[in-house]
């Protein structure tokens, strides 16, 4: 793929990420009998915008996200049968639950048409991936798509036998036989010590084997998949959290789509994987139970469950105001930060 069809496979990925998400908040929302204002892609002034059933459909300037607006669903809103307030608390948690669970549908959606057109990975290959900078594979000359064919003369049979071979051998030279295209040269490289690890490594990372499965398997590998990917996050945020790196490691829009072309540029299955891990980490994060996410909202919805009354809704639109503000100055200093870091 050219760099132009990189960025624009981005920008498809992450469009189809938050228009999933609003998509579930709009026919739950519709299912339940609420009338919807506004169905919009982006924030800020409107580019391009249409009419049609009483909902009011748009693409708008900034492109950090997305939002339905339901009847009655803040505290200026009616109270009418077709109002977001006047139903249970279960169609409203409902609603608002939608739109995460669509992101974590897409990922089982688009992790299972990967595993039934291209395969699963099933163990590493001999030919490289791709190349760390600052370590000695890079500085022998070593790229992506090279072959290991031996190391010291022994003929490597698999991926797996490359990695041991390399981890046990910290600090000792390796003469690797390398196949690029229909050439074939030796290049010497020394494992370095990784001290997190405790094993030798040179930098690199293999290409994956891969496994095509049958329809039923590849939703079945979705689904488990999707679900390793949801304990994965959540063990990260946690692990994050505690060592107080969370804000640190955050990404916005702009980290994402980077991401995501540079996925692309791997081939379409790690461009595929990629967008499905991304699609997991929006619909944990929105609920997350923070003022103006959708966990926030399923909060407060869980607390007039038990209450067995509302809250008062000027002071829950206030709470979620505030944290929309801050959600809002948080995706913009993000942005800033990704843009720097580019």
């Amino acid at each position: 793929m050219t760099v132009v069809n990189n960025v624009l496979a981005a920008i498809a990925a992450f469009g189809a990420m938050i228009f999933v998400h609003e998509l579930g908040h709009f026919l739950m929302a519709r299912r339940a009998g609420v009338r919807v204002h506004v169905f919009a892609l982006g924030f800020g002034p409107q580019i391009i915008g249409w009419l049609r059933g009483g909902t009011r459909y748009s693409i708008n300037l900034i492109p950090l996200g997305g939002f339905v607006r339901m009847e009655g669903e803040d505290s200026q809103g009616g109270s009418g049968s077709d109002s977001f307030t006047s139903k249970s608390v279960g169609a409203r948690m409902a609603i608002i639950a939608a739109g995460p669970i669509m992101n974590l549908l897409m990922a089982v959606v688009i992790l299972a048409v990967a595993a039934g057109t291209g395969g699963i990975p099933t163990g590493p290959s001999a030919r490289i991936g791709t190349v760390e900078s600052g370590w000695p594979a890079a500085a022998a000359g070593l790229r992506s798509g090279d072959l290991i064919v031996s190391i010291d003369g022994v003929t490597m049979p698999n991926g797996e036998r490359i990695i041991e071979t390399i981890h046990r051998s910290a600090g000792r030279p390796l003469e690797l036989r390398i196949r690029r295209g229909t050439q074939e040269f030796t290049v010497t490289v020394t494992p370095r010590l990784d001290p997190g690890r405790g094993v030798g490594r040179i930098g690199f990372s293999p290409e994956p084997l891969w496994k095509r499965l049958n329809p039923a398997a590849a939703l079945s590998w979705g689904v488990e998949r999707t679900g390793q990917l949801v304990a994965a996050v959540g063990r990260a945020l946690v692990s994050l959290a505690r060592e107080r790196k969370l804000l640190d490691s955050l990404g916005g829009p702009v980290a994402a789509g980077s991401i995501l072309a540079q996925a692309a540029d791997s081939g379409a299955q790690v461009f595929f994987h990629v967008a499905a891990f991304l699609s997991v980490i929006i619909g944990f994060f929105n609920l997350l139970p923070l003022p103006a996410l959708d966990g926030g909202r399923l909060a407060f919805l869980l607390v007039e469950a038990v209450r067995r009354r509302p809250l008062d809704p000027r002071r829950e639109g206030l709470v979620h105001t505030i944290g929309f503000a801050l959600l809002l100055l948080l995706l913009v200093g993000l942005t800033v930060r990704d843009v720097a870091r580019l």
